[in-house]
């Protein structure tokens, strides 16, 4: 049985090159997708709602035949993130593997505001979207069957020079990579901090292998999306056919540089500080 994997926080169709590369592993995917407006939502009656929702799920069940499917997540909302790991497991059956993507680079491309509201929407889509959701992920693999074997949760890092970088070397700062606003680091900075914690907490876990992937575009499995999905799901396979099932193993709470070797083959340690 194919396995499925589910991909957020570089939605579609920002995600369309890095789901390409996924699907050359044969994996089915489930990919999100920004929210739609509600304003029109909220203005439909009840009978209206409901034919949408049925719409809504047969357009789904067609994605599905297709291997790739596009649901919509609001990184606000906990029960967004409920439901994003309720319709994985639904439409494709099971849950494999996740992959939590934060692209500084992109989020640092974006047009920002430095004031209160860009700070409630930073901190919602950078910052708590991502622990709501890593979260219910660790909750559905928790309920897995043993006879499933470990699910696989990736936090996957790509970053940017941010505004301290280019102050200590103004080098950094060469016109092709966009500069990180504060807001943009501190977020990246958050979900560092997060997912090292999150390998530490599951380092022995008897349910999920925590995979913390960490590097930037000038590293050779960086440079493009679909390159770093086929690197990742060949990594996650070699996770697979080295482990020896049965009891937990303890992992090394280790970055893992694109393009790398699985940790029976390398081995790294993380520095306490930014590179």
């Amino acid at each position: 049985m194919s396995k499925t994997i589910l991909i957020a926080g570089k939605n579609m169709p920002e995600a369309g090159n890095f789901t390409d590369g996924v699907a050359f592993s044969g994996r089915n995917i489930i990919v999100s997708g920004t929210i739609a407006d509600s304003e029109e939502t909220r203005k439909l009656t009840i009978a209206e709602r409901k034919a949408n929702q049925e719409a809504y799920e047969e357009e789904k069940a067609q994605e599905a035949k297709s291997g790739m499917c596009t649901i919509e997540w609001n990184k606000s909302s906990p029960l967004s993130a409920r439901s994003l790991v309720l319709q994985t497991t639904t439409i494709f059956g099971r849950m494999d593997e996740a992959v939590l993507y934060f692209d500084e680079e992109w989020y640092a491309s974006k047009a920002e505001k430095m004031d209160s509201e860009e700070i409630v929407r930073g901190c919602d889509e950078m910052i708590a979207g991502y622990q709501y959701l890593a979260l219910e992920i660790l909750n559905a693999f928790q309920r897995r069957e043993t006879s499933e074997g470990k699910g696989k949760l990736v936090f996957l890092l790509k970053e940017t020079p941010n505004r301290i970088d280019v102050l200590k070397n103004p080098s950094v700062k060469d016109g092709l990579s966009p500069i990180a606003s504060p807001l943009v680091a501190s977020g990246a900075a958050a979900f560092a901090a997060f997912a090292e914690n999150m390998a530490a907490v599951c380092t022995d876990s008897i349910f999920v292998d925590v995979v913390i992937v960490r590097g930037d575009s000038t590293m050779e499995g960086f440079r493009r999306d679909d390159e770093t999905g086929r690197w990742l799901c060949s990594y996650l396979d070699s996770i697979d056919s080295s482990s020896t099932g049965g009891t937990a193993e303890r992992r090394d709470v280790s970055w893992v540089r694109p393009g790398e070797k699985p940790r029976q083959e390398t081995h790294r340690k993380f520095g306490l500080f930014r590179r």
